[in-house]
């Protein structure tokens, strides 16, 4: 049942790519999730500017210690609120991701599960580096899946590329879903 649980968030995050118009591989480049266009109203902002704005104390924070994101529902609407002292763009991109998962993933409780963690984290590395294009390229150019070549493709640090590559190895080979199929053809158009 988890495998089933971590592919369903896999496939919901190609669906949210497919949703957003790509036609090129490029358009996965460098992605500025705060622009995707989201099936419910989610804000964007930086636990600094939170504070500033609203006079909250940094603090309020601390029972997500060590959290670089933070999700707040409040009358139908979300506020992903994300550190900005992280210098890494590909990680605050992550975190982004990982947030919004949470949030199309249905996860309301506010103190999240390992298993919801784990899901988020599967719907950020498809949403950023899906595995169907991850194959695709590397299978098109000839060259071997490794944190360097999927940081460059994608936009991901090189820990969460260690990461993928770990999750992709583990995955044994099955049908692309139709979710797959179309981010495929709106990404490469004729597959070859």
């Amino acid at each position: 049942m988890r495998r089933a649980a971590l592919r369903q968030s896999e496939l919901r995050a190609v669906e949210l790519l497919c949703e957003q118009g790509f036609t090129s591989i490029f358009d996965l480049a460098r992605p500025t999730i705060s622009r995707f266009h989201l099936p419910v109203v989610v804000h964007f902002d930086s636990f600094g500017s939170f504070c500033e704005r609203t006079g909250a104390d940094r603090t309020v924070f601390a029972p997500h210690a060590g959290a670089e994101g933070v999700t707040i529902r409040h009358n139908g609407a979300y506020l992903v609120l994300y550190d900005e002292r992280v210098e890494s763009e590909r990680r605050r991109t992550f975190t982004l991701a990982h947030e919004v998962g949470h949030i199309l993933l249905a996860h309301e409780g506010g103190e999240n599960t390992a298993v919801e963690e784990r899901e988020a984290n599967a719907f950020a590395a498809s949403l950023l580096a899906p595995e169907a294009a991850v194959r695709y390229l590397s299978h098109r150019d000839g060259c071997a899946i490794t944190e360097e070549w999927l940081s460059s493709v994608f936009f991901l640090s090189r820990e969460a590329a260690c990461h993928r590559i770990r999750d992709l190895a583990r995955k044994t080979p099955r049908p692309a879903a139709t979710a797959e199929i179309t981010l495929l053809l709106q990404l490469f158009g004729k597959l070859s």
